[in-house]
């Protein structure tokens, strides 16, 4: 079953008060998936990768697709706050 994740509003616990941000990261993780990932060679992954950096509401993520994005986005360079996010939400 596809989930839809909205990369322009992803809501973050920044603090230990609880205190939260919201970061847009379609465009890093469209790059990221499309450009810098060790994910090569997959039509379909490249077409969500561009789906994704040009969004401005929820994605679809194919279940077929939830372990590749999970390693792209283990292998950015994001604030862990936002990766930890990010994660749960792909694997969630």
């Amino acid at each position: 079953m596809a989930k839809a994740i909205d990369f322009t509003k992803i809501n973050v616990q920044v603090s230990f008060n609880g205190d939260t941000q919201v970061f847009n990261v379609a465009k890093a993780l469209g790059n990221s998936m499309k450009y810098t990932g060790s994910v090569v060679g997959d039509i379909g992954f490249d077409k969500l990768a561009e789906t994704i950096y040009f969004s401005n509401a929820p994605v679809e993520i194919p279940q077929e697709y939830v372990a590749s994005l999970a390693k792209v986005i283990g292998e950015m360079p994001l604030i862990a706050a936002v990766k930890r996010e990010l994660l749960k939400q792909v694997n969630g």
